[in-house]
């Protein structure tokens, strides 16, 4: 969870020094000093000169010290230095109260370098059960040996602290390498060990499109169980808005995370865009097991408009990238339940299809939908082994209704049962037999007016079936041989050829006249083998050290090819996927290559390739390179921040949709405190960057704060922007990161 400022872990890990360091124990206590003595008749015990106290791994120096055995108090003036495992604190003066837990350090300072925190303060008080005090004092995370030299430190009047309660600042002010930026006459922040509740770093940014924007997080630890973060979001050439990210997990058995968002337009010009001036997304997911064998879930993902995805440059999708949701044609939201058993499974299951181009399209009333809106299924699943599992059935079946308020809708039942021989050739070989029997029926009624008839002239509102029988073959082996080679850590090498072929038979069956739901509804006639072989390098390395010997991938290549004794799978004059001139029955060829000559190193190449003209279709190459060094420790914030130089670039081609498109990424780590990143996708058909992203990441020396700077160029829409986020250690935790 986020850090947050908290003074409270500061000081509460200070008092360890002070009682648990070693004074209130049992361990023997060594003093050395230049003089000792005995005053008040032997109830204070004083040392003077070099004085060196030593208890355990506690340490404490002074210039003279003095304990009260009646009080059981320590009293440290002159140069205090008091140093344990913990941390240390350096002081003018130190008095402890061992009986009732309470002191006081005047002009002191406090290291805590597990906790990065350091704390300086005319006086530092720990007061009557767990609250403290710091008087006119300071705190930074920055590793430096003055306060006046840290990158930044947050400095107040009073600072009072309640365990389990709140800390209240008075008079603080925020100061950068000892000026003072920001004055906050009164805060209060939520004390807690565990998360904390905070503002997050605010991310800035300004772009010809949206004018200056700024994005604030706040996060707000509710309970163990859950937790939420507010985002602000003020773009002042487009819109207003807030970001809700709710996550909670009250129990094993239950675990969801919900993003909401709304957004008003009114500052945009309303000439420049069809949006409505109200704008929302809500985006979520929630999973129960109610018991081992019944799981219950929910996906949604609903936005206000047709161009809500393509607009929004705020992070209200988990995971959603914006170059993927600007080509979405639709949003699915479902919810549904599942129970197993040993061999079986039934799913019921509701979703409901966002058609994103009804309002792009604006249909007349009359005109039917392209997709449909709410689709409830029920499917079940089961499998039987029989003979000693020499024989495998089972049942797959599933009932549905397809709805839309306009247009065509109905339901489908469709049943089939299968069977299958798994075999194996005395270990050459392996493969199976499956036959399947499919019955489906439908039912197709009409909301439009009027429409007593489907395309094609079928009635409506009257059942009708299909059956088909379909047949599957599959067969495979698997050859191998080893070689010992002792390259350098290579010891061995290992060639693992994979050749399989498939055959799958579905006879012409009579279905134009059927209703079209999806893809199920129209099993084209097919007589196609599927042959193809997978080759596979592996190598086993001495270990690195003590370590054991390792396995790692060299080298897959693969190729897949079908044939189609009675159905032509590339027509002539076509359009394709990959149809040629020739009308053939054998298809295109697909290659797919991997290779790692190196755990750095990597290329991939996937294509399709015409053989008949010896054209290729489609094709990416992909080259990557990283450095394997690992990267040096710091503090857990900046550790998330940090990145590995790596390269990298791709090049796709897509022959009929005239794509070819070069894409290169760089990440320089320059030195630890500075990191520089390019992301750029170019189109070589009009010779043109498409998108272009450049990110410029400083680190400081001190290990408490991180800058992000970067520039975005985009030609669709046509955008420039410019974005700033700073991140410190202890204060602000960074937020979504920005590569």
């Amino acid at each position: 969870m986020p850090p947050r400022l908290s003074l409270l872990l500061a000081v509460l890990a200070a008092w360890p020094l002070w009682t648990a360091a070693g004074w209130a124990q049992d361990d023997r206590v060594q003093v050395d000093a230049d003089a000792l003595g005995y005053e008040e008749d032997g109830d204070v015990v004083s040392a003077r000169g070099n004085v060196v106290v030593t208890k355990g791994d506690a340490r404490l120096t002074a210039d003279t010290v003095r304990v009260r055995r009646s009080r059981n108090a320590l009293d440290a003036r002159g140069n205090v230095v008091l140093a344990d495992p913990q941390g240390d604190v350096r002081a003018d003066r130190l008095r402890l109260e061992l009986t009732d837990e309470t002191g006081t350090i005047e002009n002191g300072t406090i290291r805590l370098p597990r906790r990065q925190y350091t704390i300086a303060g005319r006086t530092l008080q720990k007061l009557y059960g767990q609250s403290y005090r710091v008087t006119d004092g300071a705190v930074t995370t920055c590793e430096c040996d003055r306060m006046e030299d840290a990158d930044w430190s947050i400095a107040a009047d009073t600072l009072d602290v309640t365990v389990g309660g709140t800390g209240r600042l008075r008079h603080g002010v925020l100061r950068v390498r000892d000026v003072p930026l920001f004055y906050v006459p009164y805060g209060a922040m939520a004390v807690r060990t565990d998360r904390h509740s905070g503002l997050l770093a605010p991310r800035y940014g300004f772009s010809n499109k949206r004018g200056f924007q700024w994005e604030q997080p706040l996060y707000w630890a509710i309970s163990k169980s859950q937790d939420l973060t507010v985002t602000t979001d003020v773009e002042t050439s487009e819109r207003a808005g807030l970001l809700g990210e709710y996550r909670y997990a009250p129990g094993r058995s239950m675990e969801g995370q919900l993003w909401v968002s709304y957004f008003n337009e009114q500052l945009r010009e309303r000439v420049s865009s069809p949006a409505p001036v109200h704008r929302w997304s809500v985006v979520g997911s929630h999973r129960h097991a109610l018991t081992p064998d019944v799981q219950l879930y929910g996906d949604l993902f609903l936005v206000s408009d047709d161009f809500f995805l393509r607009d929004m440059n705020v992070a209200f999708h988990p995971t959603l990238e914006r170059n993927d949701r600007r080509s979405k044609r639709f949003t699915d939201s479902r919810i549904g339940g599942v129970k197993t058993w040993d061999h079986a499974q039934l799913r019921a299951e509701a979703t409901y299809y966002q058609d994103l181009r009804n309002n792009r399209r604006r249909r007349p009333p009359g005109e039917d939908q392209d997709a449909f809106e709410f689709v409830p299924r029920i499917r079940f699943q089961g499998r039987h082994r029989l003979w000693d599992d020499r024989i495998d059935v089972g049942l797959d079946a599933e009932g549905g209704h397809f709805f839309r308020s306009r247009g065509y809708h109905g339901q489908r039942l469709d049943i089939a049962p299968w069977i299958s021989l798994p075999f194996s050739l005395a270990g050459y070989g392996y493969g199976a037999l499956k036959a399947t029997g499919r019955e489906t029926v439908y039912r197709m009624s009409s909301r439009s007016p009027g429409k007593r008839a489907r395309p094609g002239g079928a009635p409506l509102d009257r059942l009708q079936t299909r059956e088909i029988v379909q047949l599957e073959a599959e067969l495979g082996t698997r050859l191998s041989r080893v070689f010992r080679v002792g390259w350098g850590r290579l010891r061995k090498l290992q060639h693992v050829l994979d050749p399989h072929v498939s055959f799958a038979y579905v006879p012409q069956v009579g279905q134009d006249d059927l209703p079209l739901y999806d893809t199920l509804d129209r099993i084209n006639r097919r007589s196609l083998f599927v042959y193809g072989v997978t080759n596979r390098l592996l190598g086993k390395f001495a270990p690195l050290g003590e370590g054991e010997a390792y396995v790692r991938e060299l080298l897959q290549v693969s190729v897949l090819q079908a044939y189609d004794t009675n159905r032509r799978l590339r027509e002539e004059g076509g359009e394709r996927f990959g149809l040629s001139e020739t009308g053939q029955h054998f298809s295109d060829v697909d290659i797919r290559a991997r290779v790692l000559p190196l755990p750095f190193f990597s290329l991939a190449a996937d294509s399709t390739v015409d053989v008949d003209r010896g054209d290729i279709i489609a094709a990416r190459l992909d080259a990557a390179l990283r450095d394997p060094r690992p990267l040096p420790a710091t503090s857990p914030l900046l550790a998330s921040l940090q990145r590995r130089t790596s390269l990298g670039i791709s090049y796709r081609t897509i022959t009929d949709r005239l794509i070819k498109e070069i894409d290169a990424r760089a990440v320089l780590r320059v030195h630890d405190a500075l990191t520089l990143a390019y992301f750029t996708e170019y189109d070589l058909n009009s010779r043109s960057f498409i998108n272009s992203r450049y990110f410029f990441r400083l680190f400081s020396p001190q290990k408490c704060w991180a800058l992000d700077f970067g520039i975005v160029d985009r030609s669709d829409p046509d955008e420039t922007e410019f974005s700033l986020s700073v991140s410190l250690v202890g204060f602000a935790s960074a937020g979504k990161t920005a590569f």
